[in-house]
């Protein structure tokens, strides 16, 4: 739910719509990073069967060796970026922090439909709601190990 009044009148709920834009590029961003390094990685592995096929079969050329070092090299970097930042897992935090402003943002709209008086009642309980919610993602992000517990 989006109210447009709200994003030019209420500093907060601007912010929140700031972040959850933000949250939602970052999270797309991971996503496209591992699927991408998930397909070249899939392609790098069946080039080399196929090239060491070849060679079996009588494909034998000078510097052959070479492709096939350079491919396998190719391979082991990108499952180890992949490994390294984990941007599945990332993608999925960027998840859990966009449901939660995603309902903060929702319960703003609803009191703002209710009335003027319950807006204004609640706008500090919402301020210190978002002030949680961020805390609580940070402290994901700077103690996130990439290992399950």
């Amino acid at each position: 739910m989006k109210i447009p009044e709200l994003n030019d009148n209420d500093l907060l709920y601007s912010d929140i719509e700031l972040r959850i834009d933000s949250i939602k590029n970052k999270k797309r961003l991971y996503t496209v990073l591992y699927r991408t390094t998930k397909v070249f990685t899939f392609i790098a592995g069946a080039s080399i069967t196929v090239l060491t096929g070849w060679k079996i079969s009588g494909g034998d050329k000078p510097n052959h060796d070479n492709v096939i070092l350079i491919i396998s090299t190719g391979i082991a970097l990108l499952a180890a970026l992949e490994g390294l930042f984990n941007f599945r897992d990332k993608g999925r935090n960027y998840d859990a922090l966009l449901f939660d402003l995603r309902r903060l943002r929702d319960r703003i709209c609803y009191d703002f439909m209710k009335g003027a008086a319950s807006y204004e009642a609640n706008k500090d309980a919402h301020f210190e709601e978002y002030q949680k919610i961020l805390q609580a993602q940070k402290t994901i992000i700077e103690h996130y190990d990439g290992g399950e517990e």
